[in-house]
């Protein structure tokens, strides 16, 4: 950053690969052997992954990894909604020991989610989170309370508190199918070979994107406007980026899956709007991002694809990368280079991520209980 202080976004940001290294090492039993344990001679047939704003973004993702690994029934829910209009096992098809409701979180403090695991533990069905720190309302409703290891942050958008979130249960959720047998040992070795990559790719990418973000700052810096459009899990990490962008430099970034895009806001593309185009794993969805791509590059020349592409990369207006994570990991990998260019962009910008908008209309609706109630009764 030309010698300047590192902003306190960005530090967090790179203590993302030493952490990704210690979760995968010698941390990862501690993380993942309550969950194990859990899970391990339950009937499980349904989880419940519930939450607001960044941890709401690791449930889309999540959701997929227990279908696939665990062959379980999985949703993502907003806790508002999920309370308002949803419910715990709506259909009746399954007991209480079948069920499981995951709740990640930061701070411990959201109602949203303590509700939800309150009603959950009065119907017998057990639930996990994941929490910055001990002592929240939370964690008195929770059979498994996993405690990350991310520390705390001095900037509000949350950078290494989401990726070491989405990492510890993504490795619950496989730890889980190992017990299970859900998943071959052949498979569960060659995830933990990726993993072995998964820190260094880390830190590879958020220095790639700086350099790339020092080449590019104009046109980076020129549109008002940003979309974002993924697929597959990593719909969930666009939403992320999306909302780690707005949330740094306040400028409005709208997220999309794939195919959505094409049912209207296509037709709201102009030229000179700046378009992401997340690629992640291989498949048909990956041959029409990249047909999307060469399509919107005739309609606005800011098109950047994002991730493991073979696009050409003519005056490197690309952010292309191998993905080491393998399946589901990778939106480890992903969703660096947008914690990245939120903060050097709020940088540019002249704003301040440790400093907060509007908190006096937040603080009205109450979404959350005070720190102190930790210690308190409810």
């Amino acid at each position: 950053m030309d010698g300047k202080r590192q902003p306190a976004m960005l530090a967090a940001v790179f203590e993302e690969p030493n952490l990704v290294e210690i979760c995968c090492g010698r941390e990862r039993g501690r993380l993942t052997g309550k969950f194990a344990d859990l899970i391990s001679a339950r009937p499980l047939r349904r989880i419940y992954f519930c939450g607001s704003g960044s941890v709401a973004n690791t449930g889309m993702i999540l959701k997929q990894a227990a279908e696939k690994w665990l062959g379980v029934e999985a949703s993502w829910e907003y806790s508002g909604l999920f309370l308002n209009h949803g419910g715990l096992n709506a259909s009746g098809k399954y007991r209480p020991e079948e069920m499981l409701v995951i709740c990640p979180s930061e701070s411990g403090l959201t109602r949203g989610p303590v509700e939800i695991v309150k009603q959950a533990r009065s119907l017998g069905i057990p639930c996990v989170c994941t929490v910055q720190s001990g002592g929240s309302p939370l964690e008195r409703y929770c059979d498994v309370v996993i405690v990350k290891p991310s520390g705390k942050e001095l900037a509000l958008p949350s950078t290494k508190g989401y990726s070491v979130g989405l990492l510890v249960l993504l490795l619950c959720l496989l730890e889980g199918a190992r017990v299970k047998g859900t998943v071959s040992q052949a498979e569960y070795g060659q995830i933990n070979q990726s993993l072995a990559s998964l820190g260094g790719s880390c830190q590879s990418i958020a220095g790639q994107t700086v350099k790339w973000f020092l080449r590019r700052q104009y046109p980076v810096m020129k549109p008002p406007f940003y979309r974002i459009i993924g697929y597959g899990a990593n719909y969930g990490t666009a939403v992320e980026g999306a909302l780690k962008m707005m949330e740094s430099h306040k400028r409005m970034t709208a997220a999309y899956e794939l195919e959505e895009f094409l049912h209207g806001p296509l037709g709201t593309v102009q030229n000179g709007d700046m378009i992401f185009f997340l690629f992640g794993e291989d498949g048909p969805e990956k041959e029409r991002m990249k047909l999307l791509f060469r399509q919107m590059e005739k309609i606005t020349p800011h098109c950047v694809a994002v991730g493991d592409s073979d696009l050409e990369n003519e005056g490197g207006s690309n952010l292309l990368f191998p993905l080491r994570g393998g399946e589901f990991f990778n939106a480890v990998e992903l969703v660096v280079p947008f914690q990245v260019l939120s903060c050097l962009i709020a940088e540019c910008l002249g704003l301040d991520t440790t400093q907060g908008m509007n908190a006096e209309a937040k603080a009205a609706m109450g979404p959350s209980f005070p720190k102190e109630s930790g210690r308190q009764p409810l």
